[in-house]
């Protein structure tokens, strides 16, 4: 699916649900206003109020794609790619579809290392896993030599002389996730900061409506 198509469809999603929102907020304020003020005080711009924040949260999407692309070294949002570099030369990445990953020698793609990754470890030392086909992987991170096409008990023979312990595997969109939560977490919570300010400020004006005399 295209990036456009997914800013689209994004679009049409955030107003369809500003419109839920704005109606909720419409009716409280409507409730407040019978039960706590005896004259009649305006309540529509809360029903405006999530409508109007779409400009800001599309400028908010532009403003992530960059910091993603230039600070975090991570996929922006509203692609059909993911990828979580791995060291300066190599990243874990999947296209389309995040059931099977692959290691790419870049951030840009290119002849995949390994494919059809769906079980993942990675260390200071090595990535390491096992591909659909059910057979093991190990990639040491120091130039050392790769090795492909291991058995189970060929891998863990071999990974333990690297790790010292047999590695847990994981799923690696579980691997990508785990990694990029924090950021996008403080990413979200950024976002926010400024709807919740104005939000403060429409509802204090409107508690300091309902409190004015008649």
């Amino acid at each position: 699916m295209g990036s456009l198509f997914q800013l689209v469809f994004a679009a049409l999603g955030y107003v369809f649900l500003a419109t839920i929102a704005g109606f909720v907020l419409l009716l409280l304020a409507k409730v407040l206003s019978f039960f706590f003020s005896k004259s009649k005080v305006s309540v529509e711009s809360f029903f405006w109020f999530p409508i109007k924040l779409g400009p800001y949260f599309l400028l908010a999407i532009f403003a992530n794609i960059i910091i993603c692309e230039l600070v975090r070294d991570v996929d922006p949002p509203l692609t059909d790619y993911w990828s979580l570099p791995v060291n300066k030369k190599l990243t874990l990445g999947a296209i389309d579809v995040t059931d099977k990953w692959y290691l790419w020698p870049g951030r840009e793609g290119g002849e995949a290392i390994v494919s059809d990754i769906v079980l993942v470890g990675i260390s200071d030392k090595a990535v390491y896993g096992a591909t659909e086909s059910g057979r093991y992987f190990i990639y040491p991170l120091n130039a050392g030599q790769k090795l492909n096409d291991l058995s189970e008990d060929e891998f863990e023979s071999k990974i333990i002389k690297i790790e010292g312990v047999v590695p847990a595997l994981q799923h690696p969109a579980h691997y990508y996730y785990d990694k990029r939560d924090v950021g996008d977490l403080i990413t979200l919570l950024l976002m926010l900061i400024y709807p919740l300010c104005r939000f403060y400020m429409l509802c204090k004006g409107f508690r300091d409506r309902l409190m004015q005399p008649v």
